[in-house]
């Protein structure tokens, strides 16, 4: 009998030695898969996107050089006159490559996770790295593409009067276009690419509307007026309607949130759609002026519509954005996806609004995008006071960001993209804007022109 003390001993010691490796190989496992364990989180607003690679197809002459995510600009360390690659950033590592492409937690691991770990929650989603987008040809279109982009990157249009805008359509099969004013051009559009998303606004908005007239009412009378133009313009997917309404009370924020759910309802009863929303950068203001709106966000989801806004930042699109914070705008909680102040400032809406309350499918439509005469947020700026468009930071972007401002250009909305693509419910972002290449337009020096022909490069790669 005393003899198999030690064997029964050593037994139960084996099975110990068993159930802790079981345990802390299952440990390893969540460590090494946090992007991946949704499956055991309790967290409703974190949703993992399946990893996407850059270029599903070769690019064949433009390649990218990694330069990752910019954070605080600091003095160029380079020779006067000569670009450097990206001595004027201070910037951190990337991201490796290999975390985009980790398999899914195999879900037999919950089964020897302790109780503890079960509610593990993986921390915030990172923005992407930052890529320059080296030797994008300036001078010769790509071969037409054949068929839609899967890049979220479209076109804003003040007119038809730049040939190049047309060539864009038809080579790259944009997701989504829109017109202001003049969309008649739409039609063509939608003849060279059926699947793109076409957005149409009429100027005229009379605001002495608001809380003197009931919301209903006024909706009404605004589609009566254009609804010849609706009538004869089948191929406008939706129509717009106030531009960049600025609220001066929460009372008119809500009229015009009725305003919009009315317009929303009754166009669809039309045969129309709307895209409701239509704010300026950075507004509302604050997280709770959101809530006010949301009336008509859940209006538009119920009547097919969707929502749009503007976003601008400088002197980067990326300036601002980051993750897991709370007050980036006032009162906003931290999300755990990267937004900004003005950059994906969209993300505030959705994930502490519209998901919670089952509107996270709403599409939405940045209907102007770009660099533009903010107040710049977390980056040093060298044109603080007059630096209002892309073209006044093209020389600066060249140290180190690309061989000239166009191509430095389509480098960030090529980072915006990355972005835009973890969010299924966004068709895309129109860059502010075509149409103004006369000297003497207003909207000239925002006018995209000469980005045109290397966007079409990143877009077409993007198939």
């Amino acid at each position: 009998m005393a003899s198999r003390k030690p064997r029964r001993l050593g037994v139960t010691l084996a099975l110990l030695v068993t159930i802790a490796l079981a345990l802390a190989t299952g440990l390893l496992l969540v460590l090494a898969n946090d992007h991946q364990v949704n499956a055991l989180t309790l967290d409703p607003v974190y949703t993992p996107a399946p990893p996407r690679p850059l270029f599903p197809t070769p690019l064949g002459g433009p390649t990218e050089t990694p330069v990752v995510a910019l954070a605080n600009l600091v003095e160029a360390a380079s020779v006067p006159g000569q670009p450097t690659e990206a001595a004027a950033l201070k910037i951190p590592p990337p991201a490796p490559a290999a975390e985009l492409e980790r398999p899914a937690a195999a879900p037999v691991i919950r089964l020897f996770l302790p109780m503890a770990l079960r509610d593990y929650t993986p921390p915030p989603r990172q923005p992407e790295a930052f890529f320059v987008l080296a030797n994008l040809p300036a001078d010769q279109w790509p071969a037409e593409a054949a068929g839609l982009t899967q890049s979220k990157i479209g076109l804003h249009a003040l007119s038809t009067g730049d040939p190049y805008t047309m060539e864009f359509v038809r080579r790259t099969k944009p997701r989504v276009v829109k017109a202001v004013g003049d969309f008649g051009w739409l039609a063509e559009v939608k003849q060279v690419s059926p699947e793109t998303v076409t957005l149409a606004r009429i100027y005229g908005q009379d605001e002495s509307w608001v809380n003197t007239l009931d919301p209903a009412v006024a909706a009404a009378a605004y589609i009566q007026e254009r609804l010849e133009h609706y009538q004869l313009n089948p191929f406008v997917d939706y129509w717009e309607g106030w531009n960049e309404f600025i609220f001066g009370s929460p009372e008119q924020l809500r009229w015009y949130a009725q305003f919009e759910a009315e317009r929303a309802c009754q166009m669809q009863a039309l045969g129309f759609r709307a895209a409701v929303g239509g704010f300026a950068v950075g507004w509302p203001n604050t997280y709770a002026d959101m809530e006010v709106f949301l009336p008509a966000l859940e209006a538009a989801h119920r009547c097919g519509g969707l929502f749009h806004l503007h976003e601008y930042n400088k002197p980067l699109l990326q300036c601002g954005v980051r993750s897991g914070e709370a007050e980036i705008i006032p009162g906003a909680p931290a999300v755990r996806v990267p937004a900004g102040p003005l950059t994906f400032r969209y993300r505030f809406w959705y994930e502490g609004y519209l998901k919670p309350r089952g509107l996270g499918e709403l599409p939405l439509v940045i209907s102007e995008f770009g660099i533009d005469g903010v107040r710049a947020i977390l980056c040093e700026d060298p044109n603080p006071w007059s630096g209002t468009t892309w073209k006044d930071y093209a020389d600066w972007w060249q140290q180190g960001l690309g061989v000239d401002g166009a191509q430095a250009y389509v480098s960030q909305f090529a980072w915006a993209d990355r972005e835009m693509r973890q969010d299924d419910y966004v068709i895309g972002a129109t860059i502010f804007t075509v149409g103004a290449t006369d000297s003497g337009n207003h909207w000239n020096r925002w006018d995209v022109h000469d980005v045109l022909i290397p966007l079409a490069h990143y877009l077409v790669s993007q198939h």
